[in-house]
């Protein structure tokens, strides 16, 4: 697989995660981005990154993550009479870094990185 079809393949299944985050709570969010972190961080540990370059992919990964939810949400709102010339309202995509409690919908990430190291190759080491 090429990785141009491959980083297409991650980008979907991206923003389905994202999707299905949007349609939560916010306060239920936050265990789901902890999963992302902590798997994406194993992942870029399995494929060779240090455990400090993965923190930090990891913690992009989430922030990346986030702002697609925010834009999600953005789009989900009605216009309320807005103009072309008026900008949206500024919003902020926070993260709360302390959360350790594992999460009840790890089926939101796990797929993501199961299907990385399928078709990257990376859990045939």
């Amino acid at each position: 697989m090429s990785v141009g079809t491959a980083l297409e393949q991650l980008l979907r299944l991206i923003h389905r995660r994202a999707m299905k985050l949007a349609a939560l709570p916010e306060d239920e969010r936050d265990l789901h981005y902890d999963l992302i972190r902590r798997t994406c961080c194993d992942a870029a540990e399995h494929v060779g990154q240090s455990p400090d370059k993965a923190a930090i992919t990891a913690n992009d990964m989430v922030e990346f993550v986030r702002a697609l939810v925010g834009i999600i949400e953005v789009g989900r709102e009605p216009d309320q009479g807005r103009s072309a010339d008026r900008p949206l309202p500024a919003r902020h995509f926070g993260s709360r870094e302390n959360v350790t409690t594992p999460s009840v919908g790890a089926s939101l990430v796990s797929p993501i990185w199961r299907d990385i190291r399928r078709t990257s190759g990376a859990g045939s080491r």
